[in-house]
């Protein structure tokens, strides 16, 4: 018997947590990305489909990859043009923690790296902006992220938590110091005390969260610049983040962080813990603080100028193949 067969047969093989995909119909080869997209899911994907399947031909294939995966896959690949991609921190990624820049064309992340190849693409961008979306458009899209929401503040519950795990015991502590001004609900499968996410919003998380005063969304590890769409999806629901991350200061050209708190250390906690519950239990202090802008005059140019660099560069690298 083929010994991938025997182990199957035993349980004990998986297949690999990453998408090895080769070129397809559309000559765009897939590398190391989460399994948990469709390959039709993946921004990139559809942002290159949408605006350079003219230049994609057999002989000349796009690869895109990410970090899920063996590097030499991406070095061993034969298409024209390589792209590199993560959303992830990449020191948690040994292999990947040059961001692939000698092997590939581009590469993109959420690091500030100067290095002609590179550009700051973050992962929220993914979420909520369309790679076709005009500055205008992008302002549209911001402004809906602070509209009026169907549930009144006097109708919310205290405090959401979402999330899967607590490598680092930040989400642990704050559930434990915030649920002594009232009952937290955590609808993650870390801490899990509630399924109505599940059962009444049908797993949608920003309706979810719109039903909370305040939503505990700390990052997973801290480093300048890594902002992932969880500070963004709770702006998005109308509650207040809790948030710690990119050293406290997210997005300096994107948020406004006089409206949202945050987590500074096992110190911060005992305050922390205060804020929340004075604006919990005024609630005219709690509507004001909501009401405060939750992003910069520069944002819509920021996350536009984002978008534009990156259409400039691959028409470089298409043009220039």
């Amino acid at each position: 018997m083929h010994i991938k067969r025997f182990f199957q047969k035993l349980g004990w093989y998986r297949q690999p947590a990453f998408y090895q995909y080769q070129p397809d119909e559309n000559h765009i080869e897939l590398l190391n990305f989460w399994t948990s997209q469709k390959r039709d899911e993946i921004w990139l994907y559809q942002f290159v489909r949408q605006h350079f399947s003219q230049y994609l031909t057999t002989e000349r294939t796009l690869l895109l990859s990410s970090v899920f995966g063996p590097r030499k896959l991406i070095t061993d690949s034969h298409s024209s043009i390589k792209v590199f991609y993560t959303g992830e921190n990449v020191r948690r990624f040994h292999e990947y923690r040059d961001h692939c820049l000698p092997d590939v064309d581009l590469s993109l992340g959420f690091d500030d790296i100067r290095h002609p190849n590179y550009i700051r693409f973050p992962i929220w961008i993914f979420y909520f902006f369309g790679g076709g979306q005009t500055q205008r458009a992008i302002q549209r899209t911001l402004d809906q992220f602070v509209l009026p929401k169907p549930i009144s503040i006097d109708a919310r519950q205290f405090c959401s938590m979402v999330c899967s795990h607590d490598k680092n015991g930040i989400r642990g502590r704050l559930f434990k110091a915030l649920s002594t001004v009232a009952p937290i609900a955590s609808a993650g499968t870390y801490l899990t005390n509630t399924d109505i996410l599940q059962t009444q919003y049908n797993d949608d998380k920003t309706h979810f969260l719109q039903a909370f005063q305040f939503n505990i969304c700390p990052e997973n590890t801290n480093h300048p610049g890594y902002v992932t769409e969880k500070i963004f999806q709770a702006i998005q629901a109308d509650t207040v983040p809790i948030y710690w991350g990119s050293d406290n200061n997210p997005e300096p050209e994107v948020l406004n962080p006089d409206a949202i708190l945050f987590y500074n250390g096992r110190g911060s906690v005992g305050t922390l813990t205060q804020q929340v519950e004075d604006l919990y239990r005024n609630p005219r202090k709690y509507a004001a603080f909501l009401a405060q802008p939750k992003f910069k005059p520069t944002a819509a140019e920021y996350i536009a100028h984002r978008i534009a660099l990156l259409r400039q560069r691959l028409q470089q690298l298409f043009e220039g193949s």
